[in-house]
């Protein structure tokens, strides 16, 4: 008995010894390798490329420098459409196999994609050097063609292999493209054809037919080509998505939404479908279904650069300021040639109260894309804000040479020249404009307002009634017409002119604000109130006819009133920094100081570096018993985000003056005398701070113009004092 335990226990022992080395050896790195590159091969076969990357990713953790596996996972990406990964490995796998014809022709196509048609033409040449006849090297040849003698090279090229290769389609098809490089669009088309005639179910043919007759106009024929592509594409192809992008540009939004969402149900895997399908949403301001598609793209790739960019731009429309700077600096940090990007994140730099650093990004947009109108036009704007003026000239002067008719850029160009004090080349910008646009009201507002800075202010009426007539709704020029009249004291012309013009488009809450303007002018306070009160009936979304009602109504002492409109209009825009601060402002101006505290701190939640609320709250803990340093804290912020602010100067002055810190307070408040010389508040502060440098001189002649200020301001009576004991 103990015989047979002694030999059945040590039999047991070796069977454990054998599980346990048969385990050992499943779990060796050699094994698992094999055992995931077998799945990716596997899984590429069945061109399930997301499964087999993975298998591969695998591979690379064990073996980092496994040549099968790095060129495996580049054509994988390759396939699933991810440029940046797909190029990542195929030019490791280039390094590693550089005889590999099939990684250096899919490494030239992600060339042509990326807009580098050199090296594209680099990698067909090493193709063509081994095999003259490789219709793929040839393809890749004819795409990377730019020049006229690159064209005429290739075109060589094919037809010296025309004898092995004109019974397939895509020899026709890059035949075809040259020629619609030459400008040949007939020869073009006869090519296309003899390859749809060649290969009547392959799809690249057909859509470069649609292409062809969508650049023509023929948007019939073009459409039936594109249609005959996507029902020959499998179901989450390129083709069924350049079936979407035709339907929009023909303004059939529900045709391209059904033809994305076919896609998207049947085969989720498709990234472009999402992507437009999000676009889409985004431009008819469905801003949860723009996030949606943008967050399935991302799930799938984390990369995704036109998905970050949506989800940016979406989190910017809602008012997420600082989600939307973190979503477009991804999008820099992962493409830092990227202008849309950049381009993009100047615009919630702006949002933020960052002025510094959005011009800073507009200013790498258009070295990046010197052509690119938007930005430079945004760019001049602040560059004539901050004083840049001359800057704001070249760069403008720049863009109307290339592209004459852009009448935003002449818009600022004017304005910019109005600023440097130059009429006559701001009405030769202005007539420039109206010569290249004849039926752009922007024309002659432009010419009106540079003749009224030559004081010729007949003419410059003149000129904006004519806008007026090519553009109803164009409230600029009335507002102009509307001002002419009151500097002249007619009221009663002015408001016959304004009601004339609603008369004409009589739904326009603009129109309503203008007129509202024009009855406080006039003394008539309900009349305005009726006024704005229309606007905000047909606007109610908008925020300037609460703002006039809340103004309107704090000057007539109706505060509570005030704080209702607010309220009101806050609930349908809770972000709206301009209706946060008024109702801090009405608070402060009521005594309510925590309320007022509370409003600006909302603001600043919304934007840390908005000034007007940093400057506010800092008076606030300065004046009202606050926190003295968190009061400094706010007005350096407020300081740094608008350096040129007269006001924010005085409030930093001020509060570094009350802390002792006298030599720091003095350059300040003298920048803010110097620009504000009338505010007798700002003269009480500059005064004492000259009092407690011993500047007797300044002090005395400060604070005699604070005190001989008709207007009451806090500190009035310390001023007295300190007036009457100088010596």
């Amino acid at each position: 008995m103990g015989m047979l335990r002694t030999v059945g226990s040590r039999s047991g022992v070796s069977l454990i010894i054998v599980l346990m080395l048969a385990a050992g050896c499943a779990r060796s790195p050699e094994a698992s390798k094999a055992r995931h590159l077998e799945r990716g091969d596997r899984y590429a076969k069945q061109q399930k490329y997301r499964d087999a990357a993975l298998e591969y990713r695998n591979v690379l953790r064990i073996d980092a420098n496994n040549t099968h596996a790095i060129r495996q996972l580049g054509l994988a990406y390759y396939q699933l459409g991810d440029v940046g990964q797909a190029g990542r490995y195929l030019l490791r796998a280039r390094d590693l196999e550089p005889e590999n014809v099939d990684v250096r022709l899919k490494l030239g196509r992600l060339y042509l994609l990326g807009g580098r048609p050199e090296e594209a033409v680099r990698e067909a040449e090493f193709v063509l050097e081994r095999d003259a006849t490789s219709l793929e090297g040839l393809v890749l040849l004819a795409g990377g063609a730019r020049t006229a003698q690159q064209v005429e090279a290739a075109l060589r090229r094919l037809e010296a292999a025309r004898p092995a290769l004109a019974g397939q389609a895509r020899f026709h098809l890059a035949l075809g493209g040259l020629h619609l490089q030459k400008g040949d669009a007939a020869t073009a088309e006869r090519a296309l054809l003899e390859a749809t005639a060649r290969e009547p179910k392959a799809v690249e043919p057909h859509l470069a037919l649609a292409n062809l007759y969508a650049a023509r106009g023929q948007t019939g024929r073009a459409q039936s080509e594109y249609e005959l592509a996507a029902q020959l594409a499998p179901i989450g192809s390129p083709a069924r998505v350049r079936l979407a992008e035709f339907y929009l540009s023909q303004d059939r939004r529900d045709d391209a939404r059904s033809t994305l969402k076919g896609i998207t149900d049947q085969a989720p895997e498709s990234l472009p479908a999402w992507r437009l399908l999000g676009e889409l949403a985004f431009a008819e301001g469905k801003l949860e279904e723009a996030a949606r598609a943008a967050g399935v793209v991302l799930k799938k790739n984390p990369s995704d650069l036109d998905a970050l960019l949506l989800t940016g731009r979406v989190q910017l429309t809602r008012g997420e300021t600082m989600p939307a700077i973190d979503s477009f600096r991804k999008v820099v940090t992962l493409e830092p040639n990227s202008a849309p990007a950049r381009h993009q994140l100047a615009l919630a730099h702006l949002h933020a109260g960052n002025v510094q650093q959005a011009r800073q990004e507009l200013r790498e947009t258009m070295k990046l894309a010197p052509a690119f109108m938007e930005g430079g036009v945004l760019l001049a704007q602040l560059d004539v804000q901050s004083g840049a003026v001359r800057a704001a000239i070249e760069d403008l002067q720049r863009l109307v040479a290339r592209r004459p008719d852009a009448a935003a850029a002449y818009a600022v160009l004017v304005t910019a020249h109005l600023a440097a004090r130059e009429p006559d080349r701001a009405l030769s910008a202005a007539r420039a404009l109206t010569s290249a646009a004849p039926r752009e009201p922007r024309g002659p507002h432009l010419i009106g307002l540079a003749l009224l800075a030559r004081g010729k202010r007949e003419e410059a009426r003149e000129q904006f009634e004519r806008a007026l007539a090519l553009s109803p709704g164009f409230v600029e020029p009335l507002n102009q017409l509307v001002s002419l009249a009151l500097a002249a004291r007619q009221p009663e012309v002015a408001l016959g002119r304004v009601t004339k013009q609603i008369a004409v488009v009589p739904d326009s809450a603009p129109h309503y604000v203008l007129l509202s303007q024009v009855h406080v002018a006039r003394d008539d306070a309900r009349a305005a109130e009726t006024a704005l009160l229309k606007a905000v009936e047909l606007g109610p979304r908008l925020t300037g006819p609460y703002l006039g009602l809340g103004r309107l109504y704090t000057q007539t002492g109706r505060h509570d009133e005030a704080l209702a409109r607010l309220t009101e209009a806050l609930k349908i825009n809770p972000r709206d920094l301009g209706l946060v601060m008024a109702t801090g402002v009405v608070h402060e101006l009521t005594g309510d100081f925590v309320k007022a505290r509370e409003a600006y701190e909302k603001a600043l939640s919304i934007n840390p570096r908005f000034a007007p609320a940093a400057n506010n709250l800092a008076w606030l803990h300065s004046e009202h018993g606050g926190e003295r340093q968190k009061a400094l804290a706010l007005a350096q912020t407020a300081k740094g985000a608008a350096p040129d602010d007269a006001r924010i100067s005085d409030t930093l002055g001020w509060i570094l003056y009350r802390g002792g810190d006298y030599q720091r307070a003095l350059p300040l408040l003298q920048e803010s005398a110097a620009k504000l010389p009338d505010n007798p508040q700002v003269q009480y502060h500059l005064g004492m701070a000259y009092v407690q440098v011993g500047d007797r001189v300044n002090a005395r002649k400060a604070l005699t113009a604070a005190v001989g200020s008709p207007v009451d301001f806090q500190g009035k009576d310390e001023a007295r004092k300190a007036l009457a004991g100088l010596p």
